[in-house]
């Protein structure tokens, strides 16, 4: 029998792809998960909460970068078109960033006092749109990748950026560095930059020179991605990254460490393999639609893997986490261990719908992601209503929210396997 699996497994592309991403993965992601107890003794919780403000921001800004123009390099057939599209995301982000220096520069007091920063965490502003550049180059250089189908340089990209992130942020600690961990998030970032851009050299990519007539064609072509893609996705990225910010701004710097430590234990693991699989579907499913073949038999072994995995962590979650967190991190954050008992529910609904939400990349139906992300930006309005309740209460009604958003983009995977696969 298991013979039979391990023979099926090889002859199946998708899962032979999906394995080498989410080995990948899990081995670059193990070396920050490793690091956690380390860094956790010698950083406080008010530390980590500045450092997930920071995070978060960037998430938000990396959605703007390049205005979704990253997504359409897999879509051409043509690689010339694709790798005119790598460079017109890349000259796209290039302004975009330089745009946001330049406000930080014009309003950083105004900012600081927005974002409830202390004046001697002011450098964060600055290090901001250097991070969201060196994401973006790396986002972009990725779907040139997953296009050659180069997953194992995919895979070596992550390794790269977690050693070296983890190597720069462990010295920090040890030599008691304030902002230890937003300095080595930088460094790791540069490693991967520098990674990530030798792999699609090598893959086919080129500085090619754009004319004004290859930009003009390209950007008109796939003017859908930014004009229904990009606004819906910041509010849905917006949705996922605002707690944390909400939570610094509105009880302390202390919580908002508490719940990043229960978010990367939660999400950061599975949404990192939930990237990797999304990666293969997209792939697989854009080659199948471009010759007008049927998909679903391709992603099905995928969906029986991901829902095995989120019963898993549900049940360690549920058992143990608060025994965990403590005996892990030490005693101080068993707080995280109780919140991750609120939480676990809506993170593993997520890690199943994000393993599948590139369909709607791959089948041309954005428009639908984007009436789904404007729903539930709709339903995360209500948090900032809710800043007066008690810590617990607010993290109880978020992870409310999140399992309505979730079980709603549920239904919808489901409605579009069934009217596109045919």
């Amino acid at each position: 029998m298991v013979k039979k699996v391990f023979k099926y497994i090889q002859r199946t592309e998708i899962i032979k792809n999906a394995s080498v991403l989410v080995s990948g993965t899990l081995i670059a992601q193990s070396i920050p998960i490793l690091l956690q107890p380390f860094l956790r003794r010698y950083f406080e919780p008010d530390e980590f909460g500045f450092y997930s403000v920071y995070v978060s921001i960037i998430g938000i800004l990396l959605v703007i970068s390049s205005f979704r123009y990253e997504q359409t390099i897999v879509l051409p057939k043509d690689d010339d078109d694709a790798v005119s599209l790598v460079n017109i995301s890349i000259l796209i982000s290039i302004g975009f960033n330089l745009l946001v220096l330049s406000l930080v520069l014009i309003f950083s007091s105004q900012l600081l006092n927005l974002l409830s920063l202390p004046y001697n965490r002011r450098y964060i502003l600055y290090l901001i749109p250097a991070g969201t550049f060196l994401l973006s180059i790396f986002q972009i250089f990725n779907f040139w990748l997953i296009r050659k189908k180069r997953f194992k340089a995919i895979s070596i990209n992550k390794l790269s950026r977690r050693s070296v992130e983890g190597i720069s942020q462990s010295v920090l600690a040890v030599v008691k560095q304030p902002g230890g961990l937003i300095f080595g998030d930088i460094i790791g970032q540069v490693a991967n930059g520098i990674v990530s851009g030798y792999q699609s050299f090598k893959s086919g990519y080129s500085l090619a020179k754009i004319s004004s007539t290859d930009f003009r064609s390209l950007l008109k072509r796939y003017i859908d991605f930014p004009k229904f893609s990009l606004l819906p996705a910041l509010m849905s990225t917006v949705c996922f990254m605002l707690p944390v910010v909400f939570i610094n701004r509105y009880y302390s710097a202390e919580f908002a460490g508490y719940f990043d430590l229960t978010k990367l234990i939660l999400s950061v693991p599975l949404a990192l393999i939930a990237s990797s699989f999304s990666s293969v579907v997209l792939n697989k499913t854009s080659e199948c639609y471009r010759e007008n073949k049927s998909y679903f038999k391709e992603i099905k072994p995928l969906v029986g893997i991901v829902v095995l995995i989120s019963i898993f962590e549900i049940g360690v979650i549920l058992l143990w986490s608060e025994t965990l967190f403590s005996f892990v991190f030490g005693e101080k954050w068993i707080v995280s261990g109780a919140l991750a008992k609120f939480l676990v529910f809506p993170f593993a609904l997520n890690f199943i719908t994000s393993s599948f939400t590139s369909l709607f990349v791959a089948l041309n139906r954005i428009v639908w992601q984007s009436i789904w992300q404007i729903f539930y930006f709709g339903l995360i309005l209500v948090l900032p209503l809710l800043s007066s309740l008690p810590f617990e209460k607010f993290i109880l009604m978020y992870s409310l929210i999140e399992v309505v958003a979730n079980i709603s983009m549920l239904v919808l995977l489901v409605i579009l396997i069934k009217r596109t696969n045919e």
